[in-house]
């Protein structure tokens, strides 16, 4: 409920204007409404009690004041928030609101106060239209944060809007309050935490829910029950987003994500971006997002005419190798000597710029997907993949890759995928169909359409027959 002064009030200086209200939000925040003293006030303000009752018209109209300037200030602290954040993701616009609330407590610890004297307060007069406003202020700016996202799609189109706001609110303001009364915080070190505590427990916090109302439907209770498909472009994997079940949407390191069930499993779909760069960033935003049980990559990929492989054919990386990583070669070779130091090391093996394939995955791979490909018209082998910042376009070039690294298939992601992989000891499986032949360019000899096609068909194939992996055993999708 608002409360104008009057024009007595108006015509002070700003700097008497701030001390009334300074020094009657102390005592409304120390003794609440009921026990604050209009004679301790007015003594501390230097001003005759009348002038209270001149300015306000009595002390309800001096409460009803500082609180509504209090209120003010908190909605500017919203909309500044709100309208800083517009181009980002739904956390952190929750992360950016919740930090604004802990700022605010800190720079303003007795208007805070004079809000929860309030809330536990019974004779505060107007008190449940005052907290209604409040309630329906706060809900209204959450409701706001989340159809912006929903229109983004990183909320799942199932969510019921208005409750999730409810939620927020609910967990939000019980966490601002722990923030000031140990007997809320329970024991878990809220209660006037260090910035940076404060600054995890918001994190996790704004994670959990997140996940809860966006995110993927993957069952988070076991994180590890999911598959992750990654490929460089939409197109590599729109065979798979028109089959998926319940498909949801979210938005993971700033890309698209789609989830849902495919041959009875949980997957997750991500675009990735063409090039190591844009791998290696959405992968390890997909991994921190959920970590996955098996990380497939698969698109198309040029062929060597040496492999034996065609266009329209399938392979499976059996090894990935960075060639641009290295030494600078002493003896006149185009491509890089080995590193003399390791780039990372998991368990007992160290690498550099090579990426060996776990043997028994590959191997169950090789064997489900050699009948599929009788069936569907392509052959399937198994060989080294490299992966290239500048796309082979001469005969010369592609004759020097094969000599130097005996490769089948040539691509722009893979060892960036396979290094991220490893790095989280995930295992990680690359399958592509081969869309055009290594050397001199020639795109009317190309065949996107056919290496998407076979590609997604392998994939589909091991998606069928998981469990049947390198012992792996997935939960099938509920």
């Amino acid at each position: 409920m608002k409360m104008k002064p009057g024009k007595t009030f108006e015509n002070l200086s700003p700097e008497k204007q701030e001390r009334i209200t300074r020094i009657a939000a102390e005592e409304f925040g120390d003794k609440g409404f009921d026990g604050a003293s209009v004679n301790a006030m007015v003594d501390r303000m230097g001003i005759a009690k009348g002038s209270i009752f001149q300015y306000f018209g009595h002390k309800k109209g001096l409460f009803l004041f500082v609180f509504n300037q209090s209120v003010e200030k908190v909605k500017d602290y919203l909309r500044t928030v709100r309208d800083q954040s517009i181009d980002e993701d739904l956390p952190t616009r929750l992360e950016k609101t919740l930090a604004a609330g802990i700022d605010f407590i800190r720079s303003h610890p007795l208007l805070y106060r004079l809000y929860i004297k309030v809330l536990s307060e019974s004779k505060v007069p107007f008190r449940e239209e005052i907290l209604l406003s409040l309630r329906q202020h706060s809900i209204g700016y959450l409701k706001s944060l989340l159809d912006q996202a929903y229109l983004k799609k990183e909320i799942r189109k199932t969510i019921d809007l208005e409750k999730a706001s409810f939620i927020l609110d609910a967990v939000m303001d019980r966490f601002l309050q722990a923030h000031t009364m140990i007997h809320i915080d329970g024991g878990l070190g809220i209660y006037r935490a260090s910035s940076e505590a404060t600054n995890i427990w918001i994190k996790d916090m704004v994670g959990m829910i997140y996940q809860g109302i966006g995110g993927t439907d993957a069952d988070n209770s076991e994180p590890y029950h999911y598959i992750l498909i990654i490929a460089a472009v939409d197109a590599e994997l729109d065979g798979f987003r028109t089959k998926l079940e319940n498909p949801s949407s979210a938005i993971v390191g700033k890309r698209n994500a789609l989830s849902g069930r495919l041959s009875g499993h949980q997957v997750m779909l991500l675009t990735t971006g063409p090039g190591m760069i844009n791998t290696a960033q959405a992968l390890t935003a997909a991994i921190e997002f959920q970590k996955p049980a098996l990380i497939v990559q698969t698109g198309c990929a040029g062929a060597f005419h040496e492999s034996g492989l065609q266009i329209g054919d399938v392979a499976i990386a059996t090894r990935e190798i960075d060639i641009h990583t290295g030494l600078e070669p002493v003896n006149g070779s185009v491509f890089p000597d080995p590193l003399p130091f390791s780039l990372f090391q998991n368990r007992d093996t160290e690498y550099t710029n090579y990426f060996s394939m776990d043997e028994n995955l590959v191997a169950d791979t090789l064997q489900v997907l050699q009948s599929v490909g009788v069936v569907n018209g392509f052959n399937v082998k198994k060989g080294p993949f490299i992966t290239v910042s500048t796309v082979t376009t001469t005969d010369q070039r592609a004759n020097d890759l094969f000599q130097h690294f005996k490769p089948c298939m040539e691509q722009m992601e893979g060892s960036a995928a396979a290094h991220t992989a490893m790095i989280y000891d995930i295992p990680f499986i690359e399958i592509r169909g081969a869309s055009n032949m290594v050397g001199k360019r020639d795109k009317n000899s190309w065949n996107l359409p056919l290496a998407f096609q076979n590609a997604g068909i392998a994939v589909e194939a091991i998606m069928a027959r998981v469990n049947e992996l390198n012992g792996f055993r997935l939960k099938a999708a509920k």
